[in-house]
């Protein structure tokens, strides 16, 4: 009977062991998990500060606290209005820079799509003379500071006659050096194997582009769109520069003359304004980054 006691009492010994690293580990996750959300609470609360903001009058915006904290948050909600967004449309024409922005952008994103994966797809799978030599060239105009390119491309855009239009701003930023580098690296590494069958059932490069790249291609199609999403919906040295009629002004030139004005500031219009123009490309985000996530990771494997 003592022989078989012992390995039960040894039983018996190690569960308060087991029981204290599972309750170790649980508050460490928690711990991680508390440390997290106060890190992404600290990043979020300027972004939930103008949302809160945006849709209070001019006078409750810069009160120390927070007017949301001086009291229970359903009674400061009663102070809620349309009132900034209505001024910033009437006054300063908010929607017509947002639908600028919007077409802008979108035209901006097709036509670098287009252009940087025909290139990609040619310096990556296809065979010619100075292939490497063009490419190096191209990731070279990557070192050179946009300022310094701001002469020579307005004397094109002028030359052409597309100052101060839509498509000349659109036109420029449909060549990207980084989309060109990003979907070359991912195109090196797809399946050959599906290529060549393609040429051997007699298909053209146009065919083969459209019905094996450009589909293999879409993680790396998407984070392209992301970062010339951002890039195009900010910017605005270029546009600045370019546009200079106020009906063609986009959002952040829109908001830049809001900020101009010297005496009684409309602080309440450049919230509501710098609101919208911050939370587009969030939620732009949020519903491509798996395939961001995917198309900075890597790519297909044979």
């Amino acid at each position: 009977m003592l022989f078989k006691m012992e390995p039960e009492m040894a039983k018996m010994h190690m569960k308060p062991k087991k029981t204290t690293t599972v309750k170790r580990k649980r508050w460490k996750r928690g711990l991680s998990i508390g440390v997290m959300c106060f890190i992404a609470f600290f990043y979020l609360f300027p972004l939930l500060w103008l949302f809160d903001t945006s849709f209070r009058p001019k006078v409750e915006i810069f009160n120390t606290p927070p007017r949301i904290l001086q009291a229970a948050p359903w009674e400061t909600f009663k102070s809620y209005s349309l009132n900034s967004f209505d001024l910033a449309i009437n006054r300063y024409q908010m929607n017509q820079g947002f639908l600028n922005s919007v077409i802008i952008t979108v035209s901006g994103i097709l036509l670098t799509l287009l252009v940087c994966s025909l290139a990609a797809y040619a310096f990556a799978l296809l065979r010619f003379k100075g292939r490497n030599f063009l490419f190096y060239c191209i990731l070279a105009t990557m070192m050179l500071p946009a300022t310094t390119m701001l002469a020579p491309l307005f004397k094109v855009i002028q030359s052409y006659g597309l100052y101060n239009k839509h498509l000349g701003l659109i036109l420029l930023y449909a060549a990207s050096a980084l989309g060109v580098f990003l979907l070359r690296q991912y195109y090196v590494r797809l399946p050959v194997s599906m290529i060549e069958a393609a040429v051997m059932d007699g298909a053209s490069k146009l065919r083969i582009w459209w019905w094996i790249v450009l589909p293999l291609g879409k993680p790396a199609l998407s984070a392209l769109a992301i970062y010339q999403f951002r890039y195009i919906w900010n910017d605005f040295l270029i546009p600045m520069v370019l546009l200079r009629n106020r009906t063609l002004h986009t959002l952040p030139i829109k908001l830049q003359v809001m900020d101009s004005v010297n005496v009684a500031k409309d602080y309440d219009a450049i919230i509501a304004t710098g609101f919208i123009a911050i939370i587009i490309p969030i939620f732009f985000f949020l519903i491509f980054q798996r395939q961001f996530m995917e198309g900075l990771s890597g790519s297909l494997k044979e």
